[in-house]
């Protein structure tokens, strides 16, 4: 009869715990899965001001910059230019506004400050530009160095503050992070609790929990991942400054479907530093670095065009997208950029053509249709590449067919 009562009690305190730990083990999943959603939402929410920020610099540069370049080069009347500018600088007015709706902190308010006061600087130089553009007693042209100073240095105030805005969500992040490993924490010390209360009648309840717990780790590692992506989406090389390999993806397939639809030529150049190895062998690697910058300038420099497109691929290969142009400028264009690395006149002891830093080029222009593989584009400029090595490098080998 005691025995049968021992176990009543013990069912019933079983029974008890159970209870307990279920609503403890709700509350505490719940309350977890509320971190993780505000830890989402603030987390990107964040982010968002970045996306206005980028909208900023993008009508700059897109819309402004490309309105004065079109009107000095009187492809667009007076008239369009100066209300595209209006539109522009009502877009980058409004775009301003919706960042700062946003809640900002003590701190980040001389960032702030400082842009916006850049923003009015650069805002009254298109404001005078457009007035020169409707004054009929001004002529054409303007100075594009000073277009191109005041683009410059709004592009670096903004990234600037972009810098400081994707920083300040990090460390929201990492914040919520804590709270969320705190929240987890005090569930385990709870339940740690309640199982020595009850002896050892709840392990086998305390392995499911900590079954729980493993998944909620792998799922913040699963975010923690997500997040690392995020922060590794950059579309600029470290080193070099060049658009990257990741951003050349993107405006590879970009800028094919727009020739493919158009029926403009699509020009595809690669560029190979000639015997870049027994340069590094020679000079080390930290030298191959500054001929690898060294090179990216000149193709900057070379090609700034809105529509031209310098990247670096990897390694000592570069490569270059061209629109809006034609086969033979785009060979030209070949030809200058082999000529000026060449005139930097960097000592090569290592090469085997020249004493000083080479390039070889391959390249493609050609009309695309429907039946050319997404790659096959690449594969012509390599081939190419590889021909003008055959050779005898420095040189570029151009070719208008697959």
């Amino acid at each position: 009869m005691e025995s049968l009562k021992l176990k009543s009690k013990l069912l019933y305190l079983l029974l008890l715990v159970g209870f307990g730990l279920t609503v403890v083990g709700l509350i505490g999943y719940f309350n977890i899965q509320n971190i993780k959603r505000h830890m989402d939402t603030l987390y990107f929410g964040s982010l968002l001001p970045l996306n206005e920020l980028s909208l900023i610099t993008d009508t700059y540069q897109n819309d402004l910059a490309i309105t004065v370049y079109r009107w000095n080069n009187h492809l667009i009347s007076d008239d369009d230019a100066a209300q595209k500018i209006s539109v522009g600088l009502e877009k980058i007015q409004q775009g301003w506004s919706n960042y700062l709706s946003h809640p900002k902190r003590p701190e980040e308010m001389p960032y702030v400050d400082y842009t916006e006061s850049q923003m009015d600087l650069v805002g009254n130089y298109f404001t005078q530009l457009r007035s020169i553009i409707l004054d009929p007693k001004l002529s054409h042209p303007i100075s594009l160095a000073t277009l191109n100073d005041n683009l410059q240095s709004i592009h670096e105030t903004l990234h600037r503050l972009s810098i400081y805005e994707s920083a300040a969500a990090q460390y929201e992040h990492s914040e919520l992070m804590a709270r969320y490993q705190n929240a987890l924490l005090q569930l385990i010390l709870f339940l740690v609790v309640i199982l020595i209360f009850v002896m050892g009648l709840a392990w086998k309840i305390f392995a499911r929990i900590e079954l729980q717990q493993q998944q909620l780790i792998e799922s913040t590692e699963t975010l923690q991942h997500l997040n690392l992506k995020l922060e590794q989406a950059s579309y600029t090389d470290s080193l070099t400054a060049l658009y990257n390999r990741r951003y050349f993806n993107v405006v590879y397939e970009r800028e094919f479907k727009r020739a493919l639809r158009s029926g403009k030529p699509f020009v595809f150049m690669m560029l190979d530093i000639d015997y870049f190895k027994q340069y590094n062998d020679t000079y080390g690697h930290l030298q191959g670095d500054q001929a690898l910058q060294a090179v990216a300038k000149t193709l900057k420099n070379t090609f700034q065009r809105p529509g031209d497109y310098p990247f670096r691929l990897g390694g000592e290969e570069f490569g270059v997208i061209l629109t809006d142009t034609d086969c033979t400028n785009a060979r030209l264009m070949g030809e200058k950029v082999r000529a000026n690395i060449e005139s930097l006149k960097i000592e090569h002891k290592g090469s085997k053509i020249l004493p000083t830093l080479s390039v070889s080029i391959g390249g493609i222009c050609i009309v695309p249709t429907a039946l050319m593989g997404d790659d096959a584009l690449i594969h012509a400029a390599d081939t190419n590449l590889y021909a003008a090595k055959e050779r005898g490098r420095n040189q570029v080998v151009f070719g208008n067919k697959l």
